[in-house]
């Protein structure tokens, strides 16, 4: 059994998420389509799932395989294949205990939030445009709430038997050229719609429509219901998984 680990990216625009569903084009699907033909018979692990319309600029799948072929074959195969809609930065073989969701310590997400009256056709795809001026300052002040451990369940949507405890290092916004404001965060692990719920009570917040301290009562009180939904999925990237001796990705 030889063990491979994929970094990667993709665009999620056209895909109904990472996780394989019946009928629908999904990123593990057209993935295992393209290594069954080259490995045979597979078992796949992802670090995180993506929901539909979230993007990645850094994912992690291992790969289980009876079938051992040249790591630099393999990596240009699925470049040819799946690219540009997915571009594999390294393939590698790595020890057989490796798994890409239970070796990671961590995982980033940007958000991307275009807030200007007129949008832009080339970042459509990939922002949520925004036309209301929002204050930078008062989303900062909103998101420094979110650090630290907490019951997410405010922010998730709750998946039977499943904790919504989460342990959140870095929560910030920034504003970067052409009216682009980004939101990074850094946790242990994320649950479902988290970031883009985070997201879209800082912007409301930031649009002077509540006051930055309701994050905290949101957190402390645990009602989705009291929440503001979520952000769209099109804003929404998967930055970075984290293993303890990767460097450099």
């Amino acid at each position: 059994m030889t063990n491979y680990r994929l970094d990667f990216s993709y665009d999620g625009t056209d895909f109904h998420g990472y996780a394989i569903q019946p009928g629908l084009r999904t990123v593990q699907g057209v993935l295992q389509e393209a290594l069954v033909p080259v490995l045979g018979p597979i078992r796949t692990h992802v670090a995180g799932r993506t929901d539909a319309g979230v993007h990645a600029r850094h994912q992690v799948v291992n790969v289980e395989a009876e079938r051992q072929v040249g790591v630099g074959t393999l990596n240009r195969s699925l470049n040819r294949m799946l690219g540009p809609e997915l571009m594999f930065e390294s393939v590698t073989e790595v020890e057989p205990e490796f798994h890409a969701r239970y070796a990671a310590v961590g995982r980033s997400y940007r958000y991307f939030l275009l807030n200007r009256r007129w949008s832009d056709p080339f970042l459509a795809r990939t922002s949520w445009h925004y036309r209301h001026p929002v204050e930078l300052d008062r989303m900062n002040e909103a998101a420094a709430h979110v650090i630290g451990d907490h019951d997410f369940a405010a922010f998730c949507r709750k998946r039977a038997g499943k904790s919504t405890i989460r342990s959140i290092s870095e929560a910030n916004w920034r504003a970067e050229e052409d009216d682009m404001m980004v939101f990074g965060v850094t946790a242990n692990a994320f649950c479902h719609q988290m970031v883009r719920s985070i997201v879209a009570m800082c912007v409301e917040i930031g649009r002077s429509n509540g006051e930055p301290g309701d994050m905290k009562e949101l957190l402390t009180g645990g009602d989705r219901n009291a929440a503001q939904g979520a952000a769209p999925a099109r804003g929404l990237f998967l930055w970075k998984v984290h293993y303890p001796h990767d460097q450099g990705l």
